[in-house]
């Protein structure tokens, strides 16, 4: 029986960990590890998942962003020897048995695959059946998202990309793949890992019969609209920063001038909707997304 290592990144979410550790522990398949990596959480979260038996914690001494926790515990995974390796949400719960069919679905040309992703709250809505990607705009949507799981997205599939959201891959594709790119930090990242995939050969595909549940947005977005909006400001600078970073990384160069295009009508959009409505700081992230975005690729810390 192939070994199985379930990687989850904790930062200040510990009911939805504790959740998530909790369905694992009902999964069917034997030979599976949970591997947890907290991202720098207060002092009182890291001293509860202490307290937590039967699971792997590494504890980072601070914020490494998505990317970067992941791919502590993903070298963590590695480096133990484990045959396939998973990246998991936090806030997720899965089905008993929704490794088996994922692990029945790899063969050699494929890299990694991913179930199917219904919302925690509304389990007949789907969050996410698959990625794929418009590369004339540079452009990775969701297939399916929010719409009724009512069979249309029960069949398997080959994806452009990937949701790093549950996300799993042999060992042997760190060999050729690599890790994520810390340079994205969180959005992106995994579109990104997605088409390096990709150009190696190895195909991505869609596991129906593989269901988890995924709490939307439980760090991304607030419940409750403010001055800026229910987005951050930070996290409209991440959100163009890392687009263009994906445009700049991942598309070959025939694609390059509408992709940049795209992004031109985009981020006009948004500022223009920004001035009308008020939001200066929002205005001013979009700016420096754009700006980071252009110039250097480089690592941020989480402010």
């Amino acid at each position: 029986m192939k070994s199985v290592g379930i990687v989850l990144v904790n930062w200040n979410g510990l009911e939805h960990t504790l959740k998530c550790i909790s369905s694992l522990r009902e999964v069917s398949y034997a030979n599976m590890t949970i591997i947890l990596v907290d991202n720098g959480s207060e002092q009182k979260e890291v001293e509860k998942l202490r307290e937590v038996s039967n699971i792997r914690l590494i504890e980072n001494p601070g914020n490494l962003g998505f990317t970067g926790g992941n791919n502590v515990g993903l070298k963590y995974a590695y480096d133990q020897g484990f045959d396939f390796i998973m990246m998991l949400n936090n806030d997720t719960t899965v089905e008993p048995d929704f490794l088996e069919p994922l692990l029945a679905a790899f063969d050699e040309s494929v890299g990694a695959v991913q179930p199917k992703i219904c919302s925690m709250h509304e389990t007949d809505i789907i969050w996410s059946a698959g990625g794929k990607l418009n590369p004339w705009i540079g452009l990775p949507t969701t297939i399916g998202e929010g719409l009724l799981d009512h069979g249309s997205y029960d069949d398997f599939r080959e994806l452009d990309w990937i949701t790093g959201c549950a996300l799993l891959f042999s060992r042997q594709m760190i060999e050729k793949v690599g890790y994520l790119d810390d340079d994205f930090f969180i959005l992106f990242e995994d579109a990104n890992w997605s088409l390096r995939c990709r150009h190696k050969g190895y195909k991505l595909n869609y596991v129906p019969t593989s269901k988890i549940y995924h709490f939307e947005s439980a760090t991304a977005i607030a419940r409750t609209k403010g001055k800026e909006g229910f987005r951050s400001p930070f996290r409209q600078y991440i959100n163009i920063r890392n687009h263009l970073f994906f445009v700049r990384k991942s598309l070959p160069a025939r694609y390059l001038p509408t992709a940049y295009f795209y992004q031109i009508i985009k981020i006009t959009k948004y500022l223009l909707y920004y001035v009308l409505r008020g939001r200066w700081q929002k205005f001013r992230f979009t700016l420096r997304g754009v700006k980071h975005g252009l110039g250097k690729f480089r690592k941020i810390e989480f402010k």
